[in-house]
């Protein structure tokens, strides 16, 4: 029988390993054999053992006649490992011994048969790397934790390493990245938020100050941003609960959600927080029945409810939702009214039916 080239190239290590270890058996036989005929007297276990190893010698071996290659390849046909060999007789069941590839599944097959049907045949497996859990890329205003850009999907294939890169944006300047840009794909699906500030931006800071307005003054949707058609009373006191100083030494106030005033002290007057908390604390009045009016504010917006008067943020509802009010507080001309859900919305952003 002959064989490919590349047959008995892959086979010849194989077969010098057979022939050095029968030259070595060969060798061990006769020594024994020699050993034997010297000694004058040798037991009958001996004896047997001998004349078994004799016929054995005499028995010849059957050779094999078939030769299987085993090739692993990815999908563009890239061998993947060292093929493998397998041989028996024409007609006989092949024991396949397949290998598992780590991060690899095993999608499709060329030349798979059940017996040796042939004196030399290939048998090809084809494996695709397995897909590792999607990592998701968001891009964050640090000051207003709003999307500055659509989420961006980042996939890959298990085991494989990545590096990503935070994207540039026009008036913005990346602060600080939650989450790895670099590593090695899992599959754990993730997520990377990287922060941007406004670069007109220089401090974010806190704020705990109330001031009392002296005359109108307008609302803006951010510092230094649009004008909205919002303007806050004369007389009405108003907490802030963050201070933005830009680039041209303004100060903006944030007096809830997406409102912002520029401090102006021709406009408005700083107002003491402990004679606020003396005058709104205790003056709740109750109605004599439920009130049904409407959440009066920016379309497609929503305004800031309060655990109490100049309180705590607790939450929000959206511009036009229905509401119910049960109490309400007044004093120095600011009306604030609390709702079946106990908590406070002041006057201005309320509709009546």
């Amino acid at each position: 029988m002959k064989f490919p080239k590349f047959i008995k190239n892959l086979l010849s290590r194989d077969s010098r390993r057979k022939y050095a270890s029968k030259t070595v058996k060969n060798d061990v036989k006769a020594v024994t054999e020699n050993s034997v005929s010297q000694q004058p007297l040798i037991k009958s276990e001996n004896k047997k053992t001998v004349e078994i190893a004799k016929k054995m010698s005499h028995t010849k071996k059957e050779l094999q006649d078939s030769v299987l290659l085993i090739i692993y390849t990815d999908e563009n046909e890239n061998e993947l490992v060292t093929p493998q060999i397998v041989s028996g007789h024409l007609g006989e069941e092949i024991n396949y011994r397949i290998k598992s590839l780590k991060n690899y599944d095993l999608i499709n097959f060329k030349g798979f048969t059940k017996n040796y049907v042939d004196h030399y045949a290939i048998l090809t497996l084809i494996f695709r790397k397995k897909t590792a859990g999607s990592i998701w890329i968001f891009c964050r205003d640090v000051d207003t934790n709003e999307l500055i850009l659509s989420p961006k999907l980042s996939k890959g294939y298990l085991g494989d390493a990545y590096q990503l890169y935070s994207p540039s944006i026009p008036e913005y300047s990346l602060l600080n990245v939650k989450g790895s840009i670099r590593g090695t794909r899992s599959l754990e699906s993730s997520s990377l938020t990287f922060f941007y500030r406004r670069k007109a931006w220089l401090e974010n800071e806190q704020s705990s100050l109330y001031f009392k307005m002296k005359s109108s003054v307008p609302v803006y949707d951010s510092p230094g941003g649009k004008r909205l058609k919002i303007n806050l009373s004369p007389q009405t006191i108003w907490k802030t609960f963050a201070v933005i100083t830009t680039t041209d030494n303004a100060k903006w106030y944030c007096i809830g959600g997406p409102l912002w005033i520029t401090f102006n002290n021709t406009l408005m007057s700083i107002y003491e927080e402990d004679e606020t908390n003396e005058q709104y604390g205790h003056n709740f009045k109750k109605l004599a029945t439920l009130i049904e009016a409407t959440v009066d504010y920016v379309a497609d917006r929503s305004v800031n409810l309060y655990d109490k008067p100049f309180g705590k943020i607790s939450g929000t509802l959206k511009h036009g939702t229905k509401i119910k009010i049960e109490y309400l507080e007044t004093s120095d001309k600011v009306t604030w009214y609390r709702l079946t859900n106990s908590l406070w919305l002041p006057s201005q952003y309320i509709l009546f039916r």
